[in-house]
């Protein structure tokens, strides 16, 4: 998949960075520096009134699929492995947020617009791609809506103090 989607963002004239740090071990595991411009992101493939769709959020995000159904008022459910193309399968990872590589419609989080650039992960834990959002934005031509959701407010640990009581 490395050399499809090296050669579609050459084509579409997108300027890239692409960073590799393979290694035989599987731990510890290289981590890529994430620039402060820039957010990591992370892909899921989704029916959307039967449409395979790509939705694109920040990567510690939480998929809302029922904030999405809403805001686009139509079903909105994961694809299954039927739905999922042959050129999409055959790799490992998540898919790059390239609809048009794939022909599918992308959809992104509102959150991702307000970064310069996004990094991705389509080739494994090791391989990152740092795209300018704008450049990203040109060439996809993606839907904004808001659907991803920053994580839970984390169980309480302790036992909640009585109130104190007057005397």
């Amino acid at each position: 998949m490395l050399d499809m989607i090296v050669r579609y963002l050459h084509e579409s004239l997108i300027p890239f960075r692409l960073s590799s740090y393979p290694s035989m071990e599987h731990l510890p595991k290289a981590a890529q520096p994430i620039p402060k411009y820039a957010v990591l992101v992370d892909t899921r493939l989704v029916m959307v009134a039967d449409k395979l769709t790509i939705l694109c959020f920040v990567a510690t995000d939480h998929v809302d699929l029922s904030a999405l159904g809403n805001e686009l008022d139509a079903g909105v459910i994961d694809a299954t492995e039927d739905d999922v193309p042959d050129a999409i399968k055959r790799y490992e990872g998540p898919p790059p947020p390239l609809g048009q590589l794939f022909g599918l419609p992308v959809i992104v989080d509102e959150r991702i617009t307000h970064w310069t650039s996004l990094v991705c992960q389509p080739f494994g834990e090791s391989d990152y791609v740092e795209i300018p959002y704008d450049d990203f934005a040109r060439q996809e031509q993606p839907r904004v809506s808001s659907f991803a959701r920053a994580g839970e407010l984390p169980a309480h640990a302790g036992v909640a103090a009585a109130a104190p009581t007057a005397g």
